[in-house]
């Protein structure tokens, strides 16, 4: 036998639990082997629910066989002797295309794919990224809209078939080993889908990737470009052999293929028992259309086909039954030799850049938040105009220091669809292996806070000499450094809730209800000596609003001193006590003693605030890391 590589998932099983029952399990893939070689394309076929989906999950380590049960997932090399591999090896050496799409919608085409493999192969010029893109580019057929963006729900860019085949150039320019398709066809017309699998066929054959893809339905010419077929019914398989061979099984099975229908669908058609209780019509009883996987799935494993399948594939370390044993499976540089201190900055660095030319143009991550911050600093300046000094204006001031701390940072909501079609990216880069939670949170923090920055700014300058509070610079920049602390601990703790809950209705609720929880706890709607002890000593000394509002309020009443224009009797009567009532006025600090903050440290309480925010990076972290699967922060 000639030395080539052969990639062997032998006897899969997988089972998932029967609701409402004692212990009962079933099995979704029961005893499953299959094969493939560089430069072969295999085609999963099956009705719905044959466990065509699950199997791919196992085969990408996305699921994890049943204990007791366990697969045997290798990548054999011939020549020596066959080795296992692991999860993190196939993350390294595989790319997985999901059924759904996940792009960013305001990039261009080229820039979702060349965004794609410098994330992957970071030691690559420009010069040879730019040429594998237009190679691949021109191979699925987006020459012609390289230069469209995507498109979001306020902008329309490609067709849903293009982004079908974005999706598929995002995993063929990096040159996987593996290549592992889920519905790559889907919502393509079956030119389209013909082409598609062309080109993935003429670059898994030069540069000698392995191809396994699920696939519904396929024309007679679509079908041919596959080299095997992999038949499944209930998790089960029922056939697997070369795409060539199919007509023959069948004749062999007694079930010929009738005039007008290719191999492919009367096998679909054997297959499928959603029908399988109503009668079919004369013509297909008299074809032989009629539900018999259990007997298809006997005859195949008695026949010669499935002998023929499974020595056409066998190496000197399986046919024998043996142990496997032999050296690690090299990776001849697939992800470079850079260290992970270079990786992180690299990766850091690519997606910082793709996230500022995502929010730059994308009008739904802070344009629309900037308009807001900007409405309502202009609410501000025309409702709470020139207070003045006046006693009788003290509680408007602490009205104008809670609604920006609060109301700010409630609108951090806005961000979450942003977010959420960031989440979805991730989710698929990182499952194939381009980069880590904690590179993709960098970047989003390093991008986010200038961003948010300016939407402070664009805040504080409209409405904050208007109001009138503090005059003088050192006032200005502190009440706007506090309430930049303020925002982005909200927008930290929005992208935690967000990473955990990907449904924006109820991303949307727990943060409009966090955010409520605070101001409830903060010391402003009831003093913070009145509050309940539980709430006073838990939550209120851990609400980031509370340290807020307190240093904004410290830094504009701060050597303030208001007139008391309330005389009764010749008395001077103000509205808060005062040191100096013979003088008929109330500082700004006998206002913080009352409200019991005056023992407020600017440094303690911004460090506090500093604090809050880092653990809600690190929880963002964490959060990533437990929806996609991971179990540590780096791999």
């Amino acid at each position: 036998m000639s030395s080539t590589s052969i990639l062997a998932y032998e006897h899969l099983t997988f089972s998932v639990p029967v609701p409402n029952t004692r212990g009962e399990r079933k099995k979704l893939i029961d005893d499953v082997s299959v094969y493939g070689r560089p430069g072969e394309l295999l085609a999963i076929m099956g009705p719905s629910g044959a466990g065509k989906s699950t199997l791919l999950d196992l085969m990408a380590f996305r699921k994890s066989p049943e204990d007791g049960a366990k697969a045997s997932l290798s990548f054999l090399l011939i020549h020596l002797n066959g080795t296992p591999i692991d999860a993190s090896v196939m993350h390294k050496i595989s790319n997985f295309v999901e059924q759904e799409d996940a792009l960013l919608g305001v990039l261009t085409v080229r820039e979702s794919v060349e965004y794609a493999l410098r994330l992957h192969s970071p030691w690559l010029s420009r010069k040879i990224v730019r040429e594998r893109v237009e190679r691949v580019l021109t191979a699925v057929g987006l020459q012609s809209c390289a230069e469209q963006h995507i498109g979001t729900p306020i902008s329309r860019g490609i067709s849903g078939g293009q982004k079908r085949r974005v999706t598929a150039a995002c995993a063929m320019v990096t040159y996987p080993r593996i290549l592992l398709l889920d519905e790559i066809t889907s919502g393509l017309d079956s030119t389209a889908a013909r082409e598609v699998i062309s080109a993935i066929r003429t670059l898994a054959v030069a540069e000698g990737i392995i191809v396994v893809a699920t696939i519904h339905q396929p024309s007679m010419e679509t079908l041919s470009l596959f080299t095997n077929v992999h038949f499944l019914s209930h998790g089960k398989t029922c056939f697997s052999g070369k795409v060539d061979d199919l007509d023959l099984f069948l004749q062999r099975f007694s079930r010929p293929v009738p005039k007008f229908v290719t191999p492919a669908e009367h096998t679909m058609n054997l297959l499928n028992d959603d029908f399988s209780q109503t009668s079919g019509s004369e013509q297909d009883r008299a074809n032989g259309i009629v539900y018999c996987a259990n007997e298809m799935r006997d005859f195949y494993l008695s026949s010669e086909f499935s002998r023929i399948a499974t020595a056409s594939f066998a190496s000197p370390s399986t046919s024998a039954g043996g142990t496997r044993t032999g050296t690690p499976v090299p990776l001849d540089g697939i992800n470079g030799d850079m260290s992970y201190l270079m990786k992180l900055v690299w990766n850091t660095y690519v997606l910082s850049e793709r996230s500022a030319k995502n929010y730059s143009r994308n009008l739904l991550a802070y344009g629309v938040r900037a308009g807001m911050y900007g409405g309502m600093g202009f609410m501000l300046a025309t409702i709470w105009i020139r207070l003045g000094d006046a006693d009788s204006t003290i509680n408007d001031r602490l009205s104008v220091y809670f609604y920006s701390v609060a109301f700010l940072a409630f609108m951090s909501v806005a961000g979450i669809p942003s977010f959420l079609e960031e989440r979805a990216v991730f989710h698929r880069e990182s499952r194939n292996g381009l980069y880590t939670a904690l590179p993709f949170v960098l970047a989003n923090t390093l991008v986010n806070l200038p961003f948010l920055f300016f939407c402070t700014v664009f805040f504080t300058v409209v409405c904050y000499w208007a109001i009138g509070l503090h005059n003088g610079a050192v006032p200005f920049f502190r009440f706007l450094a506090f309430l930049y602390l303020a925002i982005v601990a909200a927008e930290s703790q929005v992208v935690v809730i967000a990473a955990l809950i990907p449904i924006f209705v109820a991303a949307l609720a727990i943060s409009a209800f966090m955010n409520g929880f605070w101001m409830s706890v903060g010391g402003y709607f009831i003093k913070a000596e009145s509050l309940p002890r539980f709430w006073y000593f838990s939550f209120h000394n851990l609400d980031y609003q509370r340290f807020s509002f307190e240093l904004i309020s410290k830094s504009d009443l701060d050597g303030l001193v208001f007139k008391c224009n309330n005389i009764i009797n010749g008395s001077c009567f103000c509205a808060y006590p005062s040191s100096t009532p013979e003088l008929c006025t109330v500082s700004g600090d006998d206002v913080l003693k009352y409200l019991k903050i005056d023992g407020t440290s600017y440094s303690k309480w911004s460090a506090i605030m500093v604090g809050i925010i880092v653990i809600y990076r690190i929880a963002y972290v964490r959060s990533l890391v437990t929806s996609n699967g991971y179990r540590s922060f780096f791999h």
